[in-house]
């Protein structure tokens, strides 16, 4: 059985290569997200650690006892088939398994690093010699926090973000896939904002058949107004700014600089990469835009050079095939 990485939301896991991410929601500090194939499913859910002191022991009852009276209101049998205690990536962990209609297995902890309660559900149609070994390796190898930046690997693609680079939105689907994150920072008098997109559209050659092959082309044909709409801008003045190369593909860069506002005025920056990945036959689009409001009268001002800087660490990070 073969295992392939999927990193999402601060975690780093390993699954067999036929599961995939199918559903998701939330950000790095509250949320979920499913991996599912057609006889398995895991479910990732987590919530910001609580603010007074409790055992883990005392917050997997109260789990228990939801999930107790959840099937007593749906007449179904529940009962604790096991329960024991457990290690998660260096973690004091507590495992159950549960039945209720279905069995269902759930390892349970705290990860202090990240301030998160975490608990993973396992379903499987048949609890058999494959469903303990994709267990064995998921518990074994999963990282639920980093020292310094959240790997996003899933689909074939794969890059790194500052932990301050929160989820903010997320479609994955059949046409296009679209990842955005977003850091935040505020002041009394001002707000800063910088925004990390990714975007990828498969199947290239037949879907952009005239313009696939020129990456500038098919950005101005297919894709830049929908960016626009993306940044709610009218116009995006972007200009070539150079060539690298990246997993053997040469890549353009292009940059532009904004305007806008009346009583309070922003100005941004913006960095974009678009290149045609024939491995995966595949249109790559990533953008990172930095963002400074104030009020009219107050001096705003783009540190170009970090701008710079964290552009080019993501982009050399990033990994498309």
């Amino acid at each position: 059985m073969k295992f392939k990485e999927i990193g999402w939301n601060g975690y780093l896991i390993k699954v067999p290569e036929e599961m995939h991410l199918t559903r998701q929601g939330g950000n790095a500090n509250k949320g979920t997200f499913f991996i599912e194939s057609e006889d398995s499913l895991i479910e990732f859910s987590w919530n910001p650690l609580p603010k007074e002191s409790k055992s883990l022991l005392s917050i997997v009852e109260q789990i228990t006892d939801r999930i107790k009276k959840d099937a007593g209101k749906k007449k179904i049998n529940f009962s604790i088939e096991e329960k024991k205690d457990a290690i998660v990536n260096n973690h004091d962990a507590i495992y159950l398994r549960l039945k209720y209609g279905i069995e269902e297995r759930y390892y349970v902890w705290k990860c202090q690093e990240s301030n998160r309660l975490i608990a993973i559900r396992f379903v499987f149609k048949e609890y058999d010699e494959k469903s303990r070994k994709i267990v064995k390796q998921l518990i074994s190898t999963i990282k639920c926090h980093t020292e310094e930046k959240n790997i996003w690997s899933l689909m074939k693609l794969h890059f790194e973000a500052p932990k301050t680079f929160l989820l903010n939105e997320a479609r994955i689907e059949i046409g296009k896939s679209h990842i955005e994150l977003i850091e935040n920072e505020f002041s009394a008098f001002e707000e800063r904002k910088r925004t990390i997109y990714v975007d990828y559209f498969p199947m290239a050659n037949l879907r952009f058949k005239d313009t696939y092959e020129d990456p500038e082309k098919w950005f101005e044909k297919n894709y830049l107004k929908d960016f626009k709409k993306i940044m709610k801008k009218r116009k995006i003045d972007f200009k070539t700014v150079g060539k690298k190369e990246l997993g053997g593909h040469e890549i353009i860069i292009k940059q532009a600089e904004m305007m806008s506002g009346l009583s309070t005025r922003s100005t941004d920056l913006c960095s974009a990469a678009l290149w045609y990945c024939p491995e995966m036959n595949r249109m790559y689009f990533i953008a990172f835009n930095s963002k400074v409001t104030r009020l009219f009268f107050l001096k705003r001002k783009l540190n170009k050079k970090e701008h710079n800087e964290l552009f080019n660490e993501i982009l050399e990070s990033f990994q498309c095939h």
